[in-house]
């Protein structure tokens, strides 16, 4: 799992090891803002919530969860989940159900002055959701996705005063996640260039194959 602080790059660096490593990759906002679009029942609880800059409540995130899980059997990266501890013990019952223990969780360290500035340069596909940024995947807003063709536009929750809710959030109940996870957790400084992050964490994946 990847784990931070909202745009310390998990949504980047998961892609990156799914495409070198084919480890199937998803998120729990990826998955309730397709259900967003979607207008189910679940979408909608979850829009109301997030677009203020709240976390999903636990029991919706850990339903989501073991969905997704119930496809992808032998091998999975989230991106951004567990948040909280008590998600993290719920994910763990339902390791040892599937008996799949956990076998690395990574933590992205970065300033919040640089999440200011990647948020302000971060958009979303309408259509996709692929998250992309201004600079490194397009060169403006009026782009279209270089995944599927869409249109790009900003999250509902990229602005000022949801990120520092998010942030709070983020302080509060995934911090102590790391704690969790103790040794089994690996933190990289995420604040460089893709790439050499992305090194760091190819070697981690390497090394616990072997």
């Amino acid at each position: 799992m990847l784990l931070g602080p909202p745009a310390s790059g998990k949504g980047t660096q998961a892609e990156l090891i799914q495409n070198r490593f084919g480890i199937p990759t998803t998120s729990t906002g990826a998955i309730l803002r397709k259900q967003a679009k979607e207008r189910t029942s679940l979408g909608l609880e979850a829009e109301k919530i997030i677009s203020k800059g709240g976390l999903a409540p636990d029991s919706l995130v850990m339903q989501v969860v073991e969905e997704w899980l119930g496809t992808h059997p032998d091998a999975f990266l989230f991106d951004g989940f567990p948040r909280t501890v008590e998600q993290a013990k719920a994910f763990d019952a339902i390791l040892r159900e599937r008996q799949r223990p956990l076998d690395l969780a990574i933590a992205l360290a970065v300033s919040v002055e640089t999440i200011r500035t990647r948020m302000a340069l971060r958009l979303v596909c309408a259509n996709c959701g692929k998250v992309v940024s201004m600079g490194r995947h397009v060169q403006s807003s009026h782009d279209p996705c270089p995944n599927c063709g869409g249109s790009l536009e900003k999250r509902s929750d990229d602005n000022n005063e949801a990120l520092e809710r998010r942030l709070e959030a983020y302080w509060e109940k995934s911090v102590p996640v790391y704690k969790y996870y103790g040794s089994l957790l690996v933190e990289i400084d995420a604040g460089r260039d893709v790439e050499a992050v992305f090194a760091d964490i190819g070697r981690l994946i390497q090394d616990d194959s072997h």
